[in-house]
């Protein structure tokens, strides 16, 4: 069933690092990564690079280090590039599913309104500062974006979020969250929320919820639409 579907990842950090080698496991039929940052020394300790890769584009990097990981016919590509400009220029982004693992708002916002726009249901999450809490919020082809869960972060500037890098143990815990909400979206797996919270720390503040659309939200709402063109810059809204 995965053979003939398409995931667009948007990022190849750490949250996508454990994302893209488990659908290419799975058998997906197409795998397309954005991101135009370069390997740094910092990201080896939780992201799937080498000493080699420092200072090499992470999109291609990580396309190369993938086809390892295939055990059938996964066809992988990498664009050195965000989204804005993969938009911009025209780069096929029809999949049937986005994942969006990036460490800023203005572009989880664009992600938000781009595949909204093409009907294209996105897999959003993110992980806190502390590296001990984070989420994955599945926004569908109808029904509540990220706008309507984070209203605040539509028109937060900060670009990339301020932090420290997180820890490989709460990227597992959500990619591997993110992957089954994946699966949903393309093989009809049961899952009874949109929005779910994972915290290390203690599990009482875990939750999982049904999110509404809100009726004010200036993505899918009928608010004031920004424009794709100059997407806003934020950072992971805090848990």
């Amino acid at each position: 069933m995965f053979s003939d579907r398409h995931v667009v990842c948007i990022g190849a950090g750490g949250l996508i690092s454990h994302v893209a080698p488990t659908l290419c496991r799975k058998g997906i039929g197409a795998l397309t990564i954005l991101d135009d940052d370069e390997v740094e020394a910092s990201n080896l300790n939780r992201q799937r690079f080498y000493a080699s890769d420092i200072g090499k584009l992470k999109a291609i990097q990580m396309v190369r280090h993938l086809r390892r990981e295939c055990i059938h016919a996964t066809r992988l590509t990498g664009h050195a590039m965000r989204l804005q400009e993969a938009i911009g220029r025209g780069v096929d982004l029809r999949g049937d599913v986005a994942v969006c693992g990036v460490d800023n708002n203005p572009t989880r916002m664009l992600a938000s309104r781009y595949f909204r726009e093409h009907g294209i249901p996105v897999v959003f999450m993110a992980v806190s500062a502390q590296a001990d809490h984070g989420y994955v919020f599945v926004q569908g082809a109808d029904g509540p974006c990220l706008g309507c869960l984070f209203p605040d972060a539509v028109d937060d500037e900060r670009y990339p979020c301020p932090g420290t890098p997180a820890m490989a143990d709460i990227l597992q815990v959500v990619g591997s969250l993110a992957v089954y909400g994946v699966d949903t979206c393309l093989m009809g797996r049961s899952r009874e929320w949109t929005y779910r919270t994972i915290n290390l720390t203690d599990g009482a503040w875990d939750s999982a919820r049904m999110m509404r659309p809100n009726p004010g939200c200036s993505i899918c709402g009928g608010g004031a639409h920004a424009a794709i063109e100059h997407p806003i810059d934020r950072c992971p809204p805090q848990l």
